[in-house]
């Protein structure tokens, strides 16, 4: 699920949060802020926070006076400025409103943005989300930057998809990766935002125990969307409905999410299967008390499949079409047994 506010410069008012699960990158990271990287990539799964903490640490490098290592003073003109969305130190950048991609003048607003000196902060920072959204000659176009950074200039980049970031721009970046936080700490947090443990434990694992994520679900109506996918594979294999409009359907509640749900219920089929060496097939429940069985083989081929699929979202392949061609496969790999 895309995280909002990632438009090309444009920065509306913000106070990035800070996560617990944060806080022993944030400690190493900021122990000696000499010491900082000229590039920094931050990667994992989406719904970590990672954003929050690329903006936390522009806060931090930006502030003029802070309050103690990793602190901000939170009342300087340039913490004033930050909170107020229009620093003129930092320069965020994402897709276009009309575009998923990242283009090549955007990036070269970077460069004409780190060739002039700062304003106020002792460095000039760029913010860069999602990395993987630039095309080829916006990547291009960046390496001129890694190679030779302006002096004080900071680029903090953040990714979901690390291999997708071009392989040249990882190797100028110290990596730093970004994993979702242990259960048990994911859980606390979602319960001090007031969900109740067991509907938080539902929601950690719809979300694969990203808690942002958890959180979105239980401020959606993600129980009402997961009713209806199950709702539709069930309808596929018993033959009473159309993959097409059902893929339209999976279009409009959100592609990203529907391909993270349908992986991690192929996954749980799996998992709920005794002895999946005892025969070339299995049996999954349906609603209903119905059931279908599936051919082990086709099972992990299919699960395969929709691994690509969730791959190449957000790289210009027509989402439709891959919603079809993913529910015609398990229409075909399904055969309902009374």
């Amino acid at each position: 699920m895309a995280v909002a506010d990632e438009q090309n410069t444009a920065v509306s008012a913000f106070e990035p949060e800070r996560y617990p699960w944060h806080d022993s990158h944030w400690e190493n990271l900021t122990r000696d802020l000499a010491r900082l990287p000229h590039a920094l990539l931050l990667h994992g799964q989406s719904g970590a926070g990672k954003n929050a903490f690329a903006l936390r640490l522009a806060r931090l490098l930006l502030c003029r006076r802070p309050a103690e290592p990793g602190q901000v003073c939170g009342d300087c003109q340039s913490c004033r400025l930050f909170r107020a969305g229009n620093h003129p130190d930092l320069l965020r950048i994402g897709p276009l409103e009309d575009s998923s991609n990242i283009l090549v003048d955007q990036v070269r607003g970077v460069i004409d943005f780190l060739s002039l000196k700062a304003h106020m902060a002792a460095h000039k920072v760029v913010v860069i989300s999602p990395a993987e959204a630039m095309n080829v000659s916006a990547a291009n176009s960046l390496l001129k930057i890694l190679e030779e950074p302006p002096a004080g200039s900071v680029l903090i980049l953040v990714a979901t998809h690390l291999t997708r970031v071009s392989a040249t721009i990882r190797s100028r970046c110290r990596r730093m990766p970004m994993g979702v936080p242990p259960a048990s700490e994911a859980l606390a947090w979602l319960q001090s935002r007031k969900l109740g443990e067991a509907q938080a434990r539902t929601l950690l694992g719809f979300s694969g125990g990203a808690p942002l994520t958890a959180l979105e679900f239980a401020q959606s109506d993600y129980g009402d969307v997961q009713t209806r996918l199950v709702g539709d594979l069930t309808g596929l294999a018993q033959r009473r409905s159309d993959p097409v409009t059902c893929a339209e359907r999976w279009k409009v509640a959100g592609v990203e999410v529907c391909l993270d749900w349908l992986h991690r219920y192929l996954i749980d089929l799996v998992r709920t299967q005794p002895d999946l060496m005892a025969s070339d097939r299995m049996t999954a429940s349906l609603n209903g008390g119905k059931s279908f069985s599936l051919s082990i083989i086709a099972l992990f081929n299919f699960i395969d499949k929709v691994s690509i699929a969730r791959r190449q979202l957000g790289t210009g392949v027509d989402e439709t079409l891959m919603l079809e061609d993913l529910l015609i496969r398990w229409c075909e790999m399904t055969a309902t047994n009374g």
